[in-house]
């Protein structure tokens, strides 16, 4: 191995690991390998199809409904607005980017990808660790799941669905990337397996939890023929699941909020239900959708409105509620730029569909079905963790398929 593929190797980790950084790192740790991987394939001379850059702007036009909002949205606004912008610049960028990077050197990225694995577990591990310790030192002396998401985003800086989001993709690369050739192999990958499945069951955010199960009926249609090699993985996935039901604590109580809200047991209350915010965000945002569902609101004053709307609901209930966003990345377009907003975003998320199933990448299609899933309970390209997940690994697996090889042999 030369120099030149030395670094291109800890370029690409780094771009792995810069999802776990905070902010300003974490845009470093992005733009600095991407750019470096643009470099490394114009110096290589090796042509990349002039179509790629017609797709790029494709896929990433959509960003362009953020900047035409700029001459229509009123003065008091235009400063978040321009926040928003810089915030989703990168759906335009990487595309442009990727479209650029050759093959080779995509190929190489897709090399490192056991890297967002492996910093998945160490973020997990560090933000348990925390809390075990304030728990027997510090003196929590009681164990509530709201407590545990708090403290896991304090030590973290990632938002606990967000991480959902990228322990569910991380159990997919696993199954789909992680040799393994012999025994000893077979026990890391699967060990490493249920231990992000335990960490996704301890923050249980609800959206990546479904887009797994899913996940893992599509999984299971595929290898139906020889479903029998996966016996002890079944298993173990099924031990994992019931002993989270009775040593994590704050499973129980999340399961008990599903089944109060559908009606067993003492009715519960904004105040003490997720369940019960959840119906009110979506009842809030329904009724302003109602209002606007043609033109919008506009990105920049979409805020301010439903702000006002939890202001007086407030107000009507005698208890302050606090304020929230769309919480659905559909609501939270269709609100900004009305029905043509809605229109394009769902025509670009098509696209990637459709790209993955003709190149048959599954682990391309099982990302679409985390985003497709957690866009209905998060507005996941409004903060910067989800817009830099969904812009890189969207634009790279657009521009380049793990051939059907590499998937197919597990």
């Amino acid at each position: 191995m030369n120099k030149n593929q030395t670094i291109d190797k800890f370029a690409a980790r780094l771009l792995m690991v810069s999802f776990f950084l905070p902010q300003t790192p974490q845009i470093l740790a992005t733009m600095v390998p991407c750019l470096y991987f643009v470099f490394r394939s114009v110096s290589s001379k090796e042509s990349v199809p002039r179509s790629n850059y017609i797709w790029a702007l494709v896929i990433g036009g959509f960003y362009l409904l953020n900047l035409l909002s700029f001459p229509i949205t009123p003065v008091a606004y235009q400063h978040f607005l321009g926040l928003l912008c810089q915030r989703r610049i990168t759906l335009l960028l990487m595309p442009i980017m990727f479209a650029v990077i050759t093959p080779y050197f995509s190929d190489v990225i897709l090399g490192q990808v056991l890297y967002f694995v492996y910093g998945c577990f160490a973020v997990c591990i560090a933000a348990n660790a925390d809390f075990l310790y304030h728990y027997f030192v510090g003196g929590i002396h009681t164990l509530s799941h709201v407590q545990y998401r708090v403290m896991f985003e304090e030590v973290t800086g990632i938002h606990p669905t967000y991480m959902g989001m990228f322990l569910c993709f991380a159990i997919c690369i696993t199954l789909l990337l992680y040799p393994a050739h012999d025994r000893k192999s077979s026990i890391i990958k699967y060990g490493l397996v249920y231990m992000l499945v335990v960490f996704l069951l301890s923050l249980l955010a609800k959206s990546p939890l479904i887009a797994l199960v899913i996940i893992c009926f599509h999984f299971a249609y595929l290898r139906r023929k020889t479903l029998y090699r996966y016996k002890l993985l079944i298993s173990g996935l099924l031990i994992a699941i019931v002993a989270a039901c009775f040593f994590i604590p704050f499973f129980g109580q999340r399961v008990k909020e599903i089944f109060q809200f559908a009606g067993a047991g003492k009715a519960g209350t904004v105040a003490d239900n997720s369940m019960y915010v959840r119906q009110m965000i979506w009842n809030v945002d329904t009724d302003l959708l109602r209002q606007h569902w043609l033109t919008g609101v506009g990105p920049g004053r979409m805020l301010h409105m439903l702000q006002e709307r939890y202001f007086f609901y407030s107000i009507a209930h005698h208890f302050s509620v606090g304020y929230y966003d769309p919480h659905n990345e559909y609501f939270s377009q269709w609100l900004s730029f009305g029905i043509l907003g809605i229109v394009m975003f769902l025509v670009g998320v098509g696209m990637h569909f459709i790209k993955a199933l003709r190149a048959k990448n599954n682990l391309y299609l099982y990302l679409l079905i985390i985003f497709a899933i957690t866009f209905f309970t998060e507005t996941v390209l409004s903060r910067q963790k989800g817009v830099m997940f969904y812009s890189v690994f969207t634009s790279l697996f657009f521009f380049y398929s793990i051939p059907a090889a590499k998937t197919d042999k597990l």
